[in-house]
């Protein structure tokens, strides 16, 4: 069996691949959750460990294991980090951390990112860019999707993510088919596709086909 190693678990496409691992069968998977998370999916291929990833002593941990892939799902909003400096610290110094942490065993690392974070503006695509161009210079073998409008059932209510995906949403398939590649990427996407696609990326990866950017199309044509 494989190993994996998930990091953001309890979000929407997090767990959308903690999932598809389970379902595949060929992976032994590790999930980070912090103390106090409900998340429940143990199972003979399924360890959940607590991990702080404000510790550097858990991170040290990892650097002594040797996992094959690594999935990075972590990631917030502005809003609910409450600044944007707790906001980075979710979305960069975490994953960051995590990249330093097992970049010595030569994992594939596997991040969910952002359409647009080849072309940043704002605190939310500045910080996605930074953590890629952290990615491109690690040496590693890597996967990044890069989704829109993510569809599927929040734990959590988003009221300005919510309204559009009530406009848009219903106009995901004609976007993505009826228009040209630089409308299409910012189509509404499944999670499920993101994690599928996350999934089959690492695989092709792990085969030698080379270092991956999933975006518009090519997540949903991948994941099925």
């Amino acid at each position: 069996m494989k190993k994996a190693l998930v990091a953001g678990g309890t979000g929407l496409v997090g767990s959308e691949l903690i999932r598809a691992l389970e379902a595949d069968g060929d992976f032994q998977t590790t999930v980070l959750v912090r103390k106090n998370s409900s998340l429940s999916c143990a199972t003979v291929r399924t360890q959940i460990r607590v991990f702080d990833f404000e510790n550097q002593q858990d991170y040290q941990a990892l650097a002594s294991e040797k996992f094959d892939y690594v999935f990075c799902c972590l990631g917030t909003t502005r809003k609910k980090a409450g600044s944007a400096s707790q906001f980075r610290r979710v979305d960069f110094d975490y994953p960051n951390a995590l990249l330093n942490a097992v970049k010595a065993t030569r994992p594939v690392f596997c991040l969910v990112s952002s359409v647009g974070a080849e072309s940043p503006a704002g605190l939310y695509l500045k910080t996605k860019y930074d953590l890629e161009q952290n990615i491109f210079s690690s040496g590693l073998d890597y996967v990044i999707v890069r989704p829109s409008l993510l569809l599927g059932d929040r734990q959590e209510f988003r009221f300005a993510e919510s309204m559009s995906v009530k406009l848009f949403g219903r106009f995901a398939d004609t976007l993505r088919n009826k228009f040209g590649e630089r409308v299409a990427k910012y189509a509404p996407v499944q999670a499920r596709d993101v994690a599928c696609a996350l999934l089959a990326g690492a695989r092709l990866c792990a085969a030698g086909k080379g270092r991956l950017i999933l975006e518009g199309r090519t997540i949903t044509e991948i994941a099925r």
